[in-house]
């Protein structure tokens, strides 16, 4: 007798396209439960309740927004797509937006994080009796049949490994970062002690090549997230813009202290790389 082979484990981490979906729906039902709470009225409410609670459900509204502008970058809706959506421009969905695309993959893509007792797919079944409820006649699974993991889970050991690849970069991205940083306070300091311009120059130098080696860490990532290619190589332009101006300081700060000159005056603005290691800068 042939025995029936074994359904394939499901992974605690689903895609990444699975867990931005699950976390928009989370968010949906969240707004959905604090807009039922507004329907009992009560006329002895302090002045000014209902709108304060109005506002705050705003507020779920704006971050749902910034979620399905995730999910669908994760399923490749492309910028200027999304744009249409809106009825705005390109760069206006891209300025509005993309910061929030940049720090949900710098925060790994999930739900929850991977040690967490609760899993993507566990909420994404929880949402499945919640919808069954309000709707009996819709699927029971209207949530989590959707999924990636259920629709074709024979991908589940690719997507480990794009995973896995994508986190040993942003590994290697984030000591760059802490690095940046540190150079960019000791150019302050230099900067507002008066130091000589050489030791600037040199400062700068430094935060050139740590600009550039983060950019092709940035160009590699742009294979390991496809999806999110378009916000790495921006990325990796920037690094790349902000080494390039740095090396053109540098340059000069060295010719006029070869001249036996300073440098003159600085900018109060801080060197092109000062903002490496904002989060969700790049």
């Amino acid at each position: 007798m042939t025995e029936t082979p074994a359904a394939p484990e499901t992974p605690r981490v689903l895609s990444p396209r699975d867990e931005a979906r699950v976390r928009f729906a989370l968010q949906a039902e969240r707004i959905s439960d604090e807009a039922l709470d507004l329907l009992p009225i009560d006329p002895a409410a302090p002045r000014g309740g209902r709108l304060r609670r109005a506002l705050a459900l705003k507020e779920l509204t704006d971050t749902l927004i910034n979620r399905a502008v995730i999910a669908e970058r994760e399923e490749g809706t492309t910028w200027a797509q999304l744009a249409d959506a809106a009825g705005i421009t390109k760069q206006a969905a891209h300025e509005r937006w993309a910061r929030a695309v940049t720090a949900w993959a710098r925060t790994g893509r999930t739900v929850y994080p991977p040690d967490s007792a609760y899993t993507a797919l566990e909420a994404a079944r929880r949402l499945d009796r919640v919808h069954a409820d309000r709707h009996p006649d819709h699927p029971q699974d209207a949530v989590s049949s959707g999924l990636d993991a259920v629709r074709f889970p024979g991908a589940v050991a690719a997507e480990a490994a794009r995973r896995e690849r994508a986190a040993a970069l942003y590994a290697r991205i984030e000591p760059l970062d802490a690095r940046l940083a540190r150079l960019s306070d000791e150019w302050r300091l230099l900067t507002e002690g008066g130091a000589r311009p050489e030791a600037r120059a040199a400062v700068l130098t430094s935060q050139a090549a740590l600009e550039e080696e983060t950019a092709a860490l940035y160009e590699e990532l742009t294979a390991a997230e496809p999806e999110l290619a378009d916000e790495h190589r921006e990325s990796a332009e920037r690094a790349r813009s902000n080494a390039a101006a740095d090396r053109e300081y540098a340059e000069l700060l060295a010719a006029k202290a070869q001249a036996g000159t300073e440098a003159g005056p600085v900018s109060a603005a801080p060197p092109a790389g000062g903002d490496t290691a904002e989060e969700g800068s790049r």
